[in-house]
Order: structure tokens, then C-alpha cells, then sequence
């Protein structure tokens, strides 16, 4: 592995080598958020983005919970081996969006994998799960925030996305934000571990 690749343990000690810009247009303009890691002071911040989600929102994501004992765990968690989370913070500073890596694959997803033909790698590849809140939301910053993780991932030396969980086959518009983003969705439903139909995602970086 190439020496110059970041890691999560040098983001968690200066944020800023993960740290962008990103201006994106509304429907009512022109906005510039802050895209930049999940800090350990982001708690009451990160809670109110949690509680604020709507109930539609909250049955496709897949955190714990939605309230202070979910942002506390998360803040607190800056700097796991596994784990990096990003957050959108608009001109107001209230978080709006959280996207995350895992770095960790599960035996239950490279199995599943391979019966599309497809190996898994913990070097090259890397699962991506992005959650938006409600107001912002169809506004096309998801692609601009994907494509700033499209980047990090790069960074980090990984070749692929995998849509970590995979995508719930009623979810519509997340597929439908995949597809457009050049995901590969594979229209094989399989049972995720909480139960629920999913399709499975990867995105071939260039």
C-alpha cells in the first residue's frame, strides 16, 4: 500500500486534510455548506440534526436512534479504525447532512457479492451510506457531496463504493440517486440482517 494514502487517524487529528467547500443551487439559490468530519464537540448539533429527521427519513437510514444517546455514541467514536463520518454544515451551522464510510466488510456482503461475480476487497473497496436531511433533499446536494467522498475515497487508496446495507427496493428515490450517480444496482432482492428487502450497489471509481 502506498505510504502518501491518508488514514481515518490523521483526519481525526487535523480535520481539514477532509475538509471542503461545496456550493450547490437550491431551488431558492445558491448555498455554500461545509463539508468536513464529525467532531467529538459536534454532539447537540448533531442531535438536533437526528431528531429533526422525518419518520420517512428515519425507515430508510440505519442509525440506533435518533436522539442524544446516537450523537453522543457517534461523536465518540472519532478516530475508530473503521469508521469515518462526514457532515454538511449550512450557512446557519446546522448539520445537514451526514455521509459515512466503512472500511470494514462484513462476510455476509462479500458472500452475497460473490454470486454476482464480484470479490471483495478491504483494500480497494469501501461502503458509503449517505442520509440527508428532509428540507434538503432533492436539491442535488447529495451528488455534490458524493462526489467529495468519491474523492476521500480515492485518498484513501479504494478503487470501489459499495452502498453500505445495500438499498431498501421501496426506497425510490435512493435508488433512483444511485443509478444517477452510476451505481451498479443489482435488482437481486436479499434479506437484510434487520429483516427488510434490499438491493445490493457499487460504483466503480475512475
Amino acid at each position: 500500500m502506498q505510504a502518501d494514502l491518508l488514514t481515518i487517524h490523521q483526519i481525526a487529528e487535523n480535520p481539514l486534510l477532509a475538509t471542503a467547500t461545496v456550493r450547490f443551487e437550491k431551488k431558492t439559490g445558491s448555498e455554500k455548506v461545509l463539508f468536513r468530519p464529525l467532531l467529538r464537540d459536534d454532539i447537540f448539533t448533531f442531535q438536533q440534526f437526528l431528531e429533526c429527521l422525518s419518520e420517512v427519513t428515519r425507515q430508510y437510514a440505519t442509525h440506533p436512534s435518533y436522539d442524544f444517546e446516537c450523537a453522543q455514541r457517534y461523536c465518540n467514536e472519532i478516530d475508530h479504525d473503521d469508521i469515518l463520518r462526514m457532515v454538511a454544515i449550512a450557512e446557519d451551522e446546522k448539520i445537514i447532512a451526514l455521509f459515512e464510510f466503512n472500511f470494514r466488510l462484513d462476510e455476509f456482503d462479500i458472500k452475497r457479492y460473490c454470486t454476482y461475480g464480484l470479490e471483495l476487497n478491504p483494500i480497494s473497496d469501501i461502503q458509503f451510506a449517505p442520509c440527508i436531511s428532509d428540507e434538503y433533499q432533492n436539491q442535488h446536494l447529495g451528488t455534490h457531496l458524493l462526489h467529495s467522498m468519491i474523492d476521500l475515497a480515492k485518498r484513501f487508496g479504494k478503487k470501489r463504493l459499495i452502498a453500505w446495507d445495500g438499498v431498501l427496493t421501496d426506497n425510490k428515490q435512493a435508488i433512483r440517486f444511485y443509478e444517477k450517480n452510476n451505481f451498479k444496482i443489482f435488482r437481486e432482492k436479499y434479506i437484510a440482517k434487520d429483516g427488510y428487502e434490499c438491493y445490493d450497489g457499487i460504483l466503480e471509481l475512475t
